[in-house]
């Protein structure tokens, strides 16, 4: 691991490896530990894109990745005129605490299936709120949640193709009284048990 300059904890650090290692396209909101290490470890090419709301921060971030010798790309957007214009693999959404959910519904339609978003200091009750508003909007399109991953302070959500609610009982041509709707038909479940179905 590379001694990176930031407010992370090496389980935090350790997990931001691991998943910049599976990506090629990386976005992230709030700049610092987390950009030295994804810029670091992304697999590929692509230039690292990374949104920030303060100068001072993105003055400090391009001082640090110099002095650790890290020469990807990074391009730097202002968060008040950003517009996500392609598809990642990974979103990282550490910014300012009152644009993180604002970001976060931004930015997943342009997060892959298959793609990790993940959140940062979600041990805060705040950062915890956005994580179930955000699992209300978005459930059908979301495969598993990781809730402060390997005792790290990082919640991961991985996407998938949406699945949305359907009624299994008409989909799958069951009977009301096999969805226990009505008394039990006991002749169809006896030819039910003789077919093996």
């Amino acid at each position: 691991m590379i001694p990176y300059v930031g407010d992370l904890s090496k389980a935090d650090a350790k997990i931001l490896k691991d998943l910049a290692e599976k990506s090629e396209r990386i976005l992230e909101f709030g700049v610092g530990g987390s950009t030295q290490i994804l810029a670091a470890y992304g697999k590929g090419k692509a230039p690292i894109v990374t949104v920030e709301t303060s100068l001072e921060w993105i003055g400090w971030t391009k001082n640090n990745l110099n002095l650790l010798g890290i020469t990807r790309e990074v391009l730097f957007a202002d968060y008040y005129t950003f517009l996500p214009m392609e598809e990642y693999d990974l979103i990282f959404d550490d910014g300012a605490d009152e644009f993180r959910l604002p970001f976060a519904y931004k930015t997943w339609p342009q997060l892959k299936e298959g793609g990790y978003m993940l959140f940062h200091d979600t041990r805060r009750g705040r950062d915890v709120q956005n994580i179930a508003d955000f699992i209300v909007k978005f459930s059908p399109e979301i495969e598993s949640v990781f809730i402060n991953k390997d005792h790290s302070n990082i919640t991961v959500i991985k996407k998938k193709k949406a699945e949305f609610y359907e009624n299994w009982n008409v989909v799958e041509g069951r009977e009301p009284w096999e969805s226990g709707y009505e008394p039990v038909d006991v002749e169809k479940l006896k030819a039910k048990l003789a077919n093996g179905k």
